[in-house]
């Protein structure tokens, strides 16, 4: 099958690879390079990247979608299939444009998480059952008719990089699936129920200061979910910290001051949660590196009693 990719992030590099062992990768679409660092050097996407690597010549980089100049070039290549893995949002004009219409790979059991940051926000909800969907894109946000799903199961502990590392492997194979489907001309489709729809809205740096009114578990899911953006902090003495690992104690127990400090010694620091306790064992204060909270009280005594803000 002659096929047209579309991503940016590292999450679709497993099926832009497969689609490379197994079919004709006839063009790539990624976003344009963008400037980092303190020189503003500009970089290519982790898309455009691999996919030079491994000698696609014919890597486009559109400012703008709906350019006529683009769109033309996209139907020149008379493409069966548009695959898009973590991307923009395409036009009609675009994703109309092969036979077979345009697939998407979504890190969630849809329509459950539709959105940008699925991943975050089954782990932030305590989930424990995620998954991937396979599904044509339409005129809404992740709304199209679902292909196939795979299930997978959330570990306890889990934080997003691991989860999004086994995600983007499972969505390789569901998309594979998924295409052999379509070559053979036997895939059902099914309608997404919209009442059972949630969002999974993009994250924001605000979102990452603690909350201690929250239980400690639910503090506990932000800090598996925010890794590495936004992180999840709190202020001691004005200073931003943040809590790079932590885990609950006592997590049904009703505590009556919030963000207070009940011990900090050894190897953790033991704070008041809306209910339960949250034990941290990792912080990383501002413009230092990651450390174990051991490391940390060497030079930082924390009275009991202490708010954290």
């Amino acid at each position: 099958m002659k096929i047209v990719f579309m991503g940016s992030a590292e999450f679709g590099l497993p099926a832009l690879e497969m689609l490379l062992k197994q079919h004709e990768v006839a063009a790539v679409v990624s976003t344009p390079a963008k400037p980092k660092g303190r020189g503003l050097k500009l970089f290519d996407s982790p898309v455009t990247e691999f996919a030079k690597s491994r000698g696609i010549d014919n890597v486009l980089t559109p400012e703008n979608l709906k350019d006529s100049e683009f769109i033309s070039r996209l139907t020149s290549i008379q493409a069966d299939l548009f695959v898009v893995v973590a991307f923009r949002i395409l036009p009609k004009d675009v994703y109309s444009i092969p036979k077979y219409g345009t697939v998407n790979i979504h890190a969630s059991l849809l329509p459950k998480y539709r959105g940008a940051a699925p991943i975050h926000r089954a782990i932030e909800a305590g989930e424990r059952e995620t998954g991937v969907t396979v599904f044509r894109i339409d005129e809404g946000v992740d709304t199209g008719e679902i292909i196939l799903q795979k299930k997978i199961s959330i570990g306890d502990s889990e934080t997003t990089p691991e989860l999004y590392e086994r995600l983007s492997a499972m969505g390789a194979g569901a998309l594979r699936e998924a295409v052999d489907g379509l070559t053979g001309g036997n895939v059902s489709t099914s309608i997404q129920n919209q009442s059972e729809a949630t969002r999974a809205p993009k994250l924001t740096r605000q979102e990452g200061h603690i909350d201690w009114k929250l239980s400690s578990t639910q503090i506990f899911n932000k800090i598996r979910a925010f890794k590495p953006f936004p992180g999840t902090y709190f202020f001691l003495g004005g200073k931003r910290i943040n809590a790079e690992w932590a885990g609950p104690v006592d997590a049904d127990s009703n505590t009556n001051n919030p963000g207070a400090v009940i011990t900090a010694k050894n190897d953790c620091i033991d704070v008041q949660c809306g209910s339960g306790t949250l034990r941290i064992t990792k912080v990383k204060p501002e413009g230092r590196p990651s450390m174990d909270v051991r490391a940390f009280l060497l030079g930082h005594s924390i009275a009991e009693g202490t708010v954290l803000e």
